[in-house]
């Protein structure tokens, strides 16, 4: 990598990484690799990513940390949590939408007015 991308990426990474009180000082960050820190799966340690890095703002960060990926990664596991929500509802107010229905078929006298106050209830509780 250049000179100009590395001093420029500088400004992205952290004085040092893995700081406690064990290693006050920490570790100096090496502009060759990604700048996100990560943590170790084992301890409450963190440390520097150790993917190369090239993507990003200022080609600081790896493919799997690039702040636009990660928004990426974020907004499809909100998706997927939201539309599995919204489909798990379904069997929440069943029993709802089968009293409605069964009072629709004793003839209730306002059967849309009650069908809708049903579902405006329902639709209160829907993730977007």
């Amino acid at each position: 990598m250049s000179e100009i991308v590395e001093r420029e990426a500088s400004g992205l990474y952290p004085e040092s990484y893995g700081a406690w009180a064990g290693n006050p000082a920490g570790v100096k960050p090496n502009l060759k690799l990604c700048c996100d820190s990560v943590w170790d799966k084992t301890s409450w340690k963190s440390y520097q990513c150790s993917r190369p890095r090239g993507h990003g703002p200022g080609l600081a960060y790896c493919k799997q940390h690039d702040p636009a990926a990660k928004a990426a990664r974020q907004a499809a596991n909100t998706r997927r949590y939201n539309q599995k929500h919204n489909q798990e509802r379904y069997q929440w107010y069943g029993r709802q939408f089968f009293d409605a229905l069964q009072q629709i078929a004793d003839g209730h006298n306002d059967a849309r007015g009650l069908a809708q106050q049903v579902i405006t209830k329902f639709k209160e509780g829907e993730r977007k």
